[in-house]
Formats: structure tokens, sequence, C-alpha cells
């Protein structure tokens, strides 16, 4: 995650991972997104132009 859009990126905590999961991602769609992004290490409009049939 990058600070203030620049610079270094931080590495999330396994605290920040489970709120940003349970609390902070309210759809399951917006969680399934999210996930793919961190487990795989894929940008967003990579995992946003996946098919079914990719996965």
């Amino acid at each position: 995650m990058k600070v203030s859009g620049n610079g270094q990126g931080k590495i999330l905590s396994q605290e920040e991972l489970r709120r940003l999961f349970t609390e902070g991602f309210l759809s399951p769609r917006d969680r399934a997104l999210f996930g793919i992004c961190l487990f795989t290490g894929c940008r967003v409009s990579e995992a946003l132009a996946l098919k079914k049939t990719d996965i």
C-alpha cells in the first residue's frame, strides 16, 4: 500500500488485513477482488479483466 500516493510502499500487517476483510470490504465482490490482487500480485485492472474461464 502506497503512503501518500508516492514513495515506498507499506506492507499491511495481519491485523490490517483482517480488518479489511471483516470491516472494510462490505461486498463479496470487493473481498474477492482484493483477495485476488493480494495473493497473486496482480493489479486491480488485471484482476477486473479476468474472466471465469481464466480462473
